[in-house]
């Protein structure tokens, strides 16, 4: 081939695409390695996000967390709660990642720690158990995990899609769920509970009010007649609550001894592993004679 003249056109024109292929691969090498940056000091600012780093292995990487948020076995800072997260304790771990919720956090100050320089990701809300895959896989895709939860979804979901086969047969029951006592709190169709009602055969009697989560009078609970009643046992919801029920005896869910207490740890942290144990804990609860042997 014959040789390109130093000053012609050609010979420029060869130059800068050569010049812009450099370049172009170069941003595509620095924005991998942002988007994969091996953070080592993340402060999370909720129990969710705290347990989504955990199953994804990066326990060692949380400095700090919230005062609800599980402990671990590794040390860390607790950095206030998730509606008064400790500013100057924050600045003084100086992140490499903080991780807020987008409904759990205060917003004001996640956007103060944005205009602080840091570098912040929010979480989206889940309202279905697709969502809190989705979720969780952006989450690791941020802190490049990526694989290992696709792995840890699919797992999930294997578990979950068990379920319904097993209890094809089983009559549709109505089920009331209380999260909050006084005043009386539950679940509506935009709270992933629904999720746990499809998996396990069962309806959620607030399942259509288009809310997450509200307020509601003990009469008309009474009026829809639930057949099982589950208290989670956050805030006021304790021992005690669970025996205030016994008063309605003519309930069907107390006639028919079927109030129930159960964990808020192992129902509400919104991510595959534990949405999987949840539909796991609920089934054997329920339908003990099915799912006798179900861990």
């Amino acid at each position: 081939m014959e040789p390109v003249p130093e000053g012609s056109n050609r010979g420029n024109q060869l130059r800068g695409r050569k010049v812009f292929l450099g370049i172009a691969v170069l941003l595509l090498l620095l924005s991998a390695s942002f988007a994969f940056a091996d953070y080592k000091r993340i402060v999370s600012l909720a129990p969710s996000v705290t347990a989504s780093l955990y199953e994804l292995g990066m326990e060692n990487s949380v400095a700090g967390i919230t005062v609800y948020c599980p402990k671990g076995t590794v040390k860390k800072e607790i950095i206030g709660t998730l509606l008064e997260p400790d500013m100057e304790k924050i600045v003084m771990l100086n992140p490499d990642l903080i991780v807020s919720t987008k409904e759990g956090n205060n917003k004001a100050a996640v956007e103060k720690l944005s205009r602080l320089g840091f570098n912040v990701y929010v979480m989206e809300t889940s309202e279905n158990f697709a969502e809190i895959c989705s979720n969780f896989y952006n989450l690791a895709k941020k802190v490049g995990k990526a694989a290992e939860a696709a792995e840890i979804i699919d797992k999930a979901r294997e578990s979950v899609n068990e379920n319904l086969p097993k209890i094809k047969n089983a009559e549709t029951k109505k089920v009331f769920w209380e999260v909050g006592a006084k005043p009386l709190y539950t679940a509506g169709k935009h709270s992933f509970v629904n999720d746990y009602n499809y998996y396990t055969k069962t309806e959620n009697i607030y399942g259509g009010l288009d809310m997450r989560y509200f307020s509601v009078n003990m009469e008309d609970v009474l009026e829809k007649n639930p057949d099982i009643v589950i208290l989670v046992n956050m805030g006021d919801i304790s021992a005690e609550e669970l025996a205030n029920w016994q008063r309605y005896k003519s309930v069907n869910a107390v006639k028919n001894s079927k109030v129930f207490m159960l964990d808020v740890n192992e129902l509400f942290t919104p991510t595959p592993s534990s949405f999987a144990k949840g539909i796991s804990i609920i089934s054997k609860t329920l339908y003990p004679e099915i799912f006798v042997d179900k861990k």
